[in-house]
């Protein structure tokens, strides 16, 4: 298929060895394609960050050797031997080069997840390769699997659809939505760590819940969560519109939202801390089914340390994940005092209560305030007006407090150990160093460790 447009034009700047490599394709007469998620950006004007290639696997040593020549870097392999990939290291851009499964590529085509991802431009000949037809799928903004049968051959497919869907803002076909539903009960062959991968993605996306709810239409999302199963159909007292799985649905979008703009003036919290605070939204009330009780004279329904169940749960679910043992600590600490924000009565709550919340959650705090705003606007039983305005004010206590003490839990960076190691000789310069970078650091201009190393290299050298 020939293109009107050379799509790979915006190349040539990004990727200055594009034109030689395009160049000694033709001239060696070895086939080399752009593939993959690469091409899919290309041909959506999107920007890029790696570039993946597919060769024949006799001519994979050629390439290597031409692309670590040219791009000054060299060569390690990734994955299985069934996925062999190696990976350019020592470069601005990250390229992938695998060996093409089939040495028809079509048929090589054919074997890839969605047809958005099936398509391949030639360098050697400058044509573009659509067996599927996926470039009209990609201009409609249609995921559509190439086959049944390739979803089967690696499950984790199932998620990365929903974050296709969200990165075109584009729906799933039937057709896919069948054969995603049909692949479910194979997500426990996934290794935990590539599943994180991907719900990571989905999560930092301004609109995580539209992909949740999609998982969670197919089963995926009970099925890689368990403990969110039970929630379903779960009725709540009546401070509550939807059972507890629809409310958990309910507090990620209201995150989505929040994330971005909220009223209370909080903070935008940072890529990854959005992350943090969607996967606590995700799992903040997976206790309810373990605690639900229902008072026998007034038919009030509680959930009376749910709070705890709820991190304990998060915690053990997670364990396999990848994620991290810090990253884990503050998602069970968001979960676990969830609901203190709620709680609290700014007009009546002493002043050691308050303080207790802000020394408890730290640099946490507002990424909990979010969370207890989002949880409020997905509860719209009983008149939610009078709780939000408590916690409008709550709030601003609270940063007031915060922003007070801050120096009292930010602990600096850096010791006088760290400093003697970079060459600065004992003696009163070493406090008074700490002392400056600290102040740096509660100002916010230094975040980390390396940050704050540089800083000091800097005023050793002056």
């Amino acid at each position: 298929m020939t293109m009107p447009d050379d799509p790979t034009q915006p190349l040539c700047k990004l990727f200055p060895v594009w034109e030689k490599l395009s160049t000694t394709a033709r001239s060696s007469a070895k086939p080399i394609y752009l593939v993959g998620g690469a091409l899919r950006d290309l041909l959506r004007s999107k920007s890029l960050n790696d570039l993946d290639f597919a060769c024949p696997a006799a001519d994979m040593p050629f390439w290597e050797d031409f692309l670590s020549q040219e791009m000054k870097g060299h060569f390690i392999t990734m994955g299985a031997e069934k996925f062999l990939t190696r990976r350019l290291v020592g470069s601005q851009m990250t390229i992938d080069l695998a060996a093409l499964a089939d040495s028809d590529l079509n048929r090589d085509l054919k074997r890839r997840d969605f047809t958005i991802n099936a398509m391949a431009w030639g360098l050697h000949e400058q044509l573009l390769h659509d067996p599927c037809g996926g470039r009209k799928d990609l201009d409609a903004g249609i995921i559509d699997c190439v086959t049944p049968e390739n979803i089967l051959a690696d499950p984790l497919r199932i998620i990365r659809a929903a974050r296709f869907m969200l990165a075109l803002d584009g729906t799933l076909t039937p057709a896919c939505k069948e054969a995603l539903r049909a692949g479910v009960s194979h997500l426990d062959q996934i290794a935990k760590e590539r599943i994180a991968i991907e719900l990571n993605h989905i999560l930092a996306h301004p609109q995580a819940a539209r992909g949740l709810e999609e998982l969670a239409q197919i089963g995926a999302l009970q099925k890689i969560l368990p403990i969110l199963a039970p929630l379903e159909g779960l009725e709540q007292n009546n401070f509550h519109h939807l059972d507890a799985f629809s409310h958990t649905l309910a507090t990620v979008a209201a995150l989505d939202h929040l994330c971005l703009n909220n009223a209370f003036a909080l903070t935008p919290p940072s890529a990854a801390d959005r992350v943090l605070v969607k996967w606590a939204a995700l799992l903040h009330d997976t206790g309810k089914a373990l605690t639900r009780t229902v008072d026998p004279d007034t038919g009030t329904i509680h959930f009376y340390g749910h709070e705890r169940f709820s991190a304990h749960l998060a915690r053990e679910s997670l364990s396999g994940y990848g994620l991290g043992n810090k990253f884990l600590q503050r998602l069970s600490r968001l979960i676990e005092n969830h609901l203190r924000p709620l709680l609290l009565d700014p007009d009546h709550a002493k002043e050691k209560s308050l303080r207790r919340l802000v020394f408890d959650l730290e640099d946490d705090l507002e990424l909990l305030l979010l969370h207890a705003l989002a949880d409020l606007e997905a509860t719209r039983g009983r008149d939610p007006g009078p709780r939000r305005e408590n916690l409008r004010r709550l709030c601003r206590r609270l940063k007031e407090i915060y922003h007070l003490e801050r120096a009292g839990f930010i602990k600096p960076l850096l010791s006088g150990k760290d400093l003697l190691a970079l060459g600065l000789e004992p003696g009163p310069a070493v406090g008074i160093m700490i002392k400056l970078i600290h102040k740096k650091q509660l100002a916010g201009t230094i975040n980390s460790r390396e940050q704050a190393l540089a800083e000091a290299r800097n005023l050793i050298a002056g």
